[in-house]
């Protein structure tokens, strides 16, 4: 209720201002004109009628041109205020009409000027050269707010092509996200799968190892040593299916891939084939990505592969790559860096979820992955990957 009141304001303003400035107008006339009452009332009338103008636009016009009508034939100087309040009500109707409606109320507001500047036995002033000229001038005044509300008009439907524009990218980019973020899981799924798949079958190996130690060969040393080992691979396992239920919460059919792939193999054939693109690369990983887990390794060559597809797409032959893995407190670091291209290079747009989709991943295991240009032109990729602690 309150902002339905204070939405009035703007029109309760003009009409004020309207009525106000028509009466001093009517008392500050010209020499030799009569000063008339009519003439104030029909200006302060006018200016009130505005209120209604955004609302009901059409209806304000009607009573505008009425009363220009009303006060050309009973005052002097009594049409002014509603002759100005008819064209503000025009240029509303062309701002919320369709161009058949313009045209009506151009018609009327036009029957109106014409009746209120060619009174009777004065027809001489739109006659001969002169009357021409007025004519057309008289014509051009009375379009200006027809062109001025098609133009608001205009300008408006523009505005909101733009904000239906902006909303259906908005929401594009909210599906190619959420697609990102279920083909990263479902990459995830693939991997932890094979991993957990092969330690399934060392445990079933070294279990298999240690009944066999005791009840073929009598040696309990060794059904120590591969039930000690039986252990370890068990609390290996445990440690990926919890990575499995932490990051699987929108569960989703996959395809089935090639099998899994050793980290360090992973990274070796990324590195070769870029390699046989024309690109220096310098790798050193260390010895920290074999003791991680196979999902955190396997995350880390990920983006390694991603990266170096990365500056072979725009910093392409030529350049040199470095790629280095190491350990941290508590986890692992990925750096990817390039010295950019060594020639211009033209933009190449973006082919896919690329590291968007590494950093949706490298977040799923509660890291995080940045990518920036460095100082000297070239590109840095660096992700950090925590390892948790068998609990």
């Amino acid at each position: 209720m309150g902002a339905g009141r204070r939405s009035w304001w703007p029109e309760l303003l003009l009409g004020l201002v309207a009525a106000g400035l028509g009466l001093a107008t009517t008392r500050l006339i010209a020499p030799g004109l009569p000063r008339e009452t009519w003439a104030g009332v029909f200006a302060v009338f006018a200016g009130l009628v505005l209120v209604g103008v955004r609302r009901l636009p059409w209806l304000v016009l009607v009573a505008e041109c009425a009363l220009v009508l009303v006060a050309d034939a009973t005052t002097v100087t009594g049409t002014d205020t509603a002759q100005l309040a008819a064209a503000v009500a025009l240029g509303f109707v062309a701002y919320r009409a369709n161009w058949p409606a313009t045209a009506a109320a151009f018609a009327l507001f036009y029957s109106a000027t014409l009746v209120n500047v060619v009174d009777p036995g004065n027809a001489v002033v739109v006659t001969g050269a002169q009357g021409v000229l007025r004519f057309i001038t008289l014509t051009g005044i009375a379009a200006a707010p027809v062109a001025f509300g098609r133009y608001l008009r205009g300008v408006r439907h523009g505005t909101l092509v733009a904000e239906e524009r902006a909303r259906e990218a908005e929401f594009r980019q909210a599906v190619e996200t959420r697609a990102a973020r279920l083909a990263e899981r479902a990459g995830i799924a693939r991997d932890l799968h094979d991993i957990v798949a092969h330690h399934i079958a060392a445990i079933a190996l070294r279990a298999g190892s240690a009944r066999y130690a005791v009840a073929r060969t009598g040696n309990a040393d060794e059904a120590v040593l591969a039930l000690g080992e039986l252990r370890d691979t068990a609390g290996h396992v445990l440690d990926e299916l919890r990575e499995l239920l932490e990051v699987l919460r929108d569960p989703d059919a996959v395809e089935s891939a090639a099998p899994q792939v050793e980290p360090e193999q992973l990274i070796a054939d990324a590195a070769r084939r870029v390699r046989e693109a024309g690109v220096a690369l310098r790798v050193t990983v260390s010895g920290a990505l074999a003791d991680a887990p196979l999902v955190v390794g396997t995350t880390a060559a990920r983006v390694v592969q991603e990266a170096l597809t990365n500056a072979l797409k725009h910093a392409g032959p030529g350049a040199s790559v470095s790629v280095e893995v190491r350990s941290y407190a508590g986890g692992l670091v990925v750096e990817v860096r390039d010295s950019g291209p060594v020639r211009p290079r033209p933009v190449l747009p973006p082919s896919g979820y690329g590291l968007g989709g590494m950093r949706e991943r490298v977040g799923l295991l509660g890291g995080t992955l940045s990518a920036a240009a460095t100082e000297d032109g070239g590109w840095l990729v660096q992700a950090r990957l925590p390892i948790r602690e068998n609990a």
